[in-house]
């Protein structure tokens, strides 16, 4: 199939991004699978969809990006830069190799208790955003990947908003 903005963000990517396939699509955005050439790793790369960049949607999708890399957790994707390109804004994130929660523990036969050890991972990454005013407003399970080793991965803040410290009520 074709995917015109893929071959756009190719083209302004290259030759620091080398952009694979389409991972997922949102409601602000749509990631990528690439690979960062310099450091040979596979990478996420997250564009806001052109059809939405106003000024207020830019402003938001670099909001998500600079949320995110605030959140330095072992079970939160970090974002590793937020750039423009083309007009097209974007942020570059750890790719997980990962499955959905629901998938993953559905798919194994998982004792109650490495049920309770992912579901904690999920409330450590949780209650760090929340300790850093982050509250992520879009928790479900395509939301939290699960790798072959265990480790949980929250991911998509598209939609988190700020903590008020005086009175803990969520902003936008």
């Amino acid at each position: 199939m074709d995917d015109p903005l893929l071959e756009r963000l190719r083209r302004a990517l290259a030759p620091e991004f080398e952009l694979d396939c389409r991972l997922a699509a949102g409601g602000m955005g749509i990631v990528y699978r690439a690979r960062e050439v310099a450091l040979d790793r596979p990478v996420a790369v997250k564009v806001l969809r052109p059809e939405l960049a106003t000024a207020v949607a830019r402003e938001r999708f670099l909001r998500e990006a600079r949320l995110l890399a605030r959140l330095q957790h072992p079970n939160v994707v970090p974002v590793h830069r937020a750039d423009e390109r083309d007009g097209l804004p974007f942020y570059v994130m750890e790719f997980v190799e990962g499955t959905p929660i629901d998938t993953f523990c559905n798919a194994r036969a998982l004792k109650v208790s490495e049920r309770m050890a992912l579901f904690r991972q999920v409330c450590d990454a949780v209650q760090y955003a929340h300790q850093r005013l982050v509250v992520h407003r879009d928790l479900k399970p395509s939301n939290i990947l699960v790798t072959e080793a265990g480790e949980v991965k929250l991911l998509d803040f598209g939609i988190a908003g700020l903590l008020d410290a005086s009175t803990n009520d969520a902003v936008t």
